[in-house]
C-alpha cells in the first residue's frame, strides 16, 4: 500500500525542470509513470476488496469503503 506514496513524489520531482534542469522527465515518462501509479493503486484496491469481502461483515465493508475513498483522495491530492 505504500508504493504509490513513494512513486508519486519521485515522478513529481524528476519531472520538474527547476529541480532536474536538463535531466527532467519528458512527456512520455510522465505519462508512463502516471499509468504505473494508476496500475499499482488498482492492484492495491483489488487486494483490499478481496480481503474485506472474505471477512463477511457489513461494518467492515463500510469501514473499508470509507478508508478506500480517503486513500484514493489522498493519492489524488499528491
Amino acid at each position: 500500500l505504500q508504493l504509490p506514496f513513494a512513486l508519486i513524489p519521485v515522478l513529481t520531482f524528476t519531472s520538474l525542470p527547476s529541480v532536474m534542469n536538463d535531466f527532467a522527465n519528458g512527456l512520455f515518462w510522465r505519462v508512463a509513470g502516471g499509468l504505473l501509479i494508476l496500475l499499482i493503486c488498482s492492484i492495491n484496491m483489488y487486494f483490499v476488496v478481496a480481503y474485506v469481502l472474505a471477512l463477511n461483515h457489513l461494518a467492515l465493508y463500510v469501514g473499508a469503503a470509507i478508508l478506500s475513498v480517503l486513500y484514493l483522495a489522498f493519492v489524488a491530492y499528491l
